[in-house]
């Protein structure tokens, strides 16, 4: 029988004892993946890592730390300006997702099999200055991504038979690619000088060159004599029958040009009957072919662009769409997930969901009222939005449109929304320090220019700008949310206030509500949200918080009033008027 040694654990362990005594936070009896975590906090004085402290991961303040049944189940540090080594967190033995795309970091992985890391599925390791070969067996290893590192060695100590999204491209790799790895594009191994084999070209191995080598030789050895009898030949020819070589020439030349005709006639015959074939067969069966696209189950490899981008589908029951960090989405675990009301609203319900393996979520249920039927347009969008990766932005990962339901699966941040923070209980106004204004609404001013300025065409527009889509997370940063959701609603209506009603609204208790940020000119029938009116209901909610019980006071006369000069510009009444996001940033960050 075949039994899993358990030293790789005990090595990091015991490597690491020192530095966590030090820290004076690892107690008998602690949680049990507390000393991995803590070790890999004593490399970094990252700012993400702040949150790292306590006796439990699990408690929900950890950033970046996602738990099931008690233990760290997932890791999500991308961007997060992270050094030193990795390999404390792959002694977590419970581990599914280590996302820590875009750092510092550097060593080596340690050899990892199933059962140094039996669960661990999705492992994100890009654009670090990590070394060391790919010593991986892991057979339930779903997605590798270790682009742009600097790994080394060849790719026969990778055993990943599950594999289905793969990119080791812009490293040191060397050798033949696998049959196992030939099926993925040349994409997933380029910028890798020394490695050959399909998908990239074939492999010459030294026999071959050797053998090519002598061959040469022996050629121009053999080339060598014909070469002097064609002289000697040719000086004969010149003195006695210059005049039959001349008739032997011109006919073999003809023979050859007669030859190529023919062979180029037959060549594009057979390309023009091939594509007329092609085109017919397609012609006759789309709807087949369709049927055989929809029917695929799991995960379906797309080509590198989408990859990159986030848009992986899981065509699981046909009806779940998934993005980057939503890898591990399941309809029916989704449908059968604990539920929590979180709040409702125009657009519909949200949900604070515990899944089956202790990830928690935001699902969002949309109202069939607001959003009937299927629209290819809101499809489009929902997949542009699931690009959108930003930290102040609440990252979708993944939606489902079927029979009728639409559900939107988001990122769940804990501390609620600037709304809940502005108001407790009867509406009236919770008193909040002046920095924390300050960054909750530089904050959402970085997010939603992001959306602005993100690359798509048409460009993109929330079309909702309001307290209570700005969320907090677990560090109280601030970022926007449901971006571009309302502009597909049917049956808005966009009744606007005008002036001094709008504060009287929320004054009345009306919560903020959408109607009360909106720009004046959406309430003419058929209008449609656009950047200028973003920048419009941005200026409304800083105005509402800038003058919202104790900001007057604390902010100093100097602050205060620079930021109402930026709500009234955002405010202007003509659209062109107002500064564009970028613009707005700019102005705000003289007071940060």
């Amino acid at each position: 029988m075949h039994r899993c040694p358990s030293m790789f654990p005990l090595l990091i362990l015991l490597f690491n004892l020192p530095t966590w005594f030090v820290h004076g936070e690892v107690a008998n009896g602690g949680h049990q993946d507390l000393p991995f975590l803590l070790s890999f906090k004593s490399y970094n004085n990252a700012a993400a890592l702040e949150t790292w402290v306590g006796p439990n991961p699990c408690s929900g303040s950890w950033l970046g730390v996602r738990c099931s049944r008690g233990r760290v189940a997932g890791v999500f540090l991308d961007d997060a300006a992270l050094l030193g080594s990795v390999a404390p967190l792959l002694g977590l033995t419970q581990i599914r997702v280590l996302a820590v795309r875009n750092n510092s970091l550097t060593g080596t992985l340690p050899p990892l099999n199933n059962c140094t890391s039996p669960r661990l599925r999705h492992l994100l390791l890009s654009h670090n200055n990590l070394s060391g070969s790919l010593n991986l067996s892991l057979p339930s290893l779903v997605t590798l991504r270790a682009e742009h590192n600097s790994f080394s060695g060849s790719l026969h100590e990778l055993r990943v038979p599950i594999i289905t999204r793969f990119n080791v491209s812009v490293n040191k790799l060397a050798g033949d690619i696998s049959s196992s790895l030939s099926m993925f594009p040349s994409s997933s191994f380029g910028g890798n000088l020394d490695l050959c084999g399909k998908p990239l070209p074939k492999c010459v191995h030294a026999y071959n060159a050797a053998q090519g080598s002598t061959s040469n030789a022996t050629t121009g050895s053999i080339a060598q004599s014909p070469t002097t009898g064609t002289n000697a030949s040719n000086s004969a020819m010149d003195s006695s029958s210059n005049g039959r070589f001349s008739k032997l020439g011109m006919t073999a030349l003809l023979a050859t040009g007669i030859g190529n005709a023919v062979l180029v006639t037959v060549s594009l015959a057979i390309s023009v009957a091939t594509f007329i074939y092609i085109r017919r067969k397609l012609r006759s069966s789309p709807m087949e072919d369709a049927t055989k696209s929809n029917a695929a189950l799991g995960f379906e490899q797309e080509d590198d662009d989408k990859v990159r981008s986030g848009e992986d589908k899981c065509q699981k029951s046909g009806a779940l769409v998934c993005f980057e960090g939503g890898e591990e989405l399941r309809l029916e675990t989704l449908l059968k997930a604990s539920a929590e009301v979180l709040g409702k609203g125009v657009s519909g319900s949200t949900y604070k969901a515990v899944l089956e393996d202790g990830i928690v979520a935001a699902v969002k249920r949309l109202s069939a009222l607001q959003f009937p039927g299927r629209s290819k347009a809101f499809d489009r969008h929902m997949r542009l939005v699931g690009r959108l990766r930003h930290r102040h932005v609440v990252s979708l990962r993944g939606y489902c449109s079927s029979n009728g339901e639409r559900l939107l699966v988001y990122d769940y941040l804990p501390n609620g929304s600037l709304q809940s923070l502005l108001q407790i209980n009867g509406g009236r106004t919770r008193s909040l320090e002046w920095g924390t204004r300050k960054g909750i609404m530089f904050d959402a001013a970085q997010g939603l220019n992001y959306i602005h300025t993100f690359p798509a065409r048409p460009a993109l527009v929330h079309g909702n700008v309001k307290p209570s889509n700005i969320l907090l997370d677990e560090r109280g940063a601030a970022c926007v949310s449901e971006c571009g959701l309302m502009r597909y609603a049917v049956n808005l209506q966009q009744s606007v206030p005008q002036g001094p009603e709008v504060f009287l609204d929320r004054a009345a208790g009306g919560g903020g509500g959408w109607r009360g940020y909106a720009a004046p000119e959406l309430a003419a029938s058929g209008a449609r949200a656009t950047q200028e009116s973003d920048v419009y209901s941005f200026g409304m909610m800083l105005l509402a918080v800038v003058t919202a019980k104790g900001g007057e006071e604390e902010g100093g006369g100097e602050e205060t009033m620079g930021m109402v000069r930026i709500g009234v510009l955002c405010t202007a009444e003509a659209p062109e008027e107002r500064p564009r996001m970028s613009q707005v940033l700019t102005m705000m960050s003289e007071f940060i």
